[in-house]
């Protein structure tokens, strides 16, 4: 089987399981990003950890899920800041058993796994609780801006792209790539039907964000993996490599949607 053919079945196993899981919401999304921040920890620091680190996995790992589960059931509330230096203070102290020899690194890194991977990646669930009544139908929509933005990324710079974007961290991106990739996040604005809390201005502007926020977390990823020496994380969609590559772009696309919907509603 190609390479290609093997992306086409992945993703039309992946692509309809992931839209139900957001769309259902609730624990069904909880169990989502549960998966999405536990794989992605874990890759994160197995890379760190091939490139010849020792950040503390397991505390890694379990900080990440840790602050998914917080979120989840408390959101952003005011006790987040003790969470958060309890936190730096355990992976802190757990990258003490490797010793002096690279402490600061492995300490960082072992704290990157929550930091990046679960603050980012629990983004969802906090704007689930922030426009309960709409959620279904926007998480939807961020998730096919985000997919939407990658492939007409894509399809742009084969057809038409020259001029790199960013040669040194992904030399196939390019600006043209670029731009088509934000003409693509704007193919969600079908659904403004199921949105009618929002304008057609303000889903716009939340649609080319995101297909901003994502291009630039892609890079991100890309950077972090071209520092640490590899192409791609350990495999586990075939066809798409592992969770880091496949949602590269969600750590930065959420967040940001978290962000402007806060703005925007108070």
């Amino acid at each position: 089987m190609s390479e290609l053919s093997r992306r086409v079945l992945s993703a039309l196993v992946f692509v309809p399981a992931v839209l139900a899981l957001v769309y259902v919401g609730g624990w069904a999304l909880f169990g989502l990003v549960i998966v999405i921040v536990g794989r992605g920890s874990w890759e994160l620091l197995r890379i760190a950890e091939d490139a010849g680190h020792r950040p503390a996995r397991r505390i890694g790992v379990g900080l990440a899920l840790a602050c998914c589960v917080y979120l989840q059931i408390f959101g952003a509330s005011g006790w987040m800041p003790m969470a958060l230096m309890a936190a730096v203070m355990i992976a802190l102290v757990a990258a003490l058993s490797g010793g002096v020899q690279g402490y600061t690194a492995n300490a960082l890194l072992t704290l990157g796994g929550m930091m990046y991977i679960a603050l980012l990646g629990s983004a969802p669930l906090l704007l689930a609780r922030r426009i309960p009544d709409e959620a279904s139908w926007l998480m939807v929509a961020i998730f096919g801006c985000i997919w939407l933005t990658d492939t007409f990324a894509y399809g742009g710079g084969r057809l038409w792209g020259d001029r790199r974007l960013a040669p040194s961290i992904s030399p196939g991106k390019t600006m043209v790539g670029f731009v088509s990739g934000l003409v693509g996040a704007l193919v969600p604005l079908a659904l403004l039907p199921m949105l009618p809390m929002w304008s057609a201005l303000e889903l716009a502007g939340l649609l080319l964000l995101v297909g901003f926020g994502g291009q630039i977390g892609d890079l991100v990823e890309s950077a972090i993996k071209r520092d640490l020496g590899v192409k791609d994380a350990p495999v586990l969609i075939p066809g798409h490599g592992g969770m880091l590559d496949r949602f590269d772009s969600y750590f930065f696309a959420f967040p940001i949607a978290y962000i402007y919907t806060v703005a925007l509603r108070g």
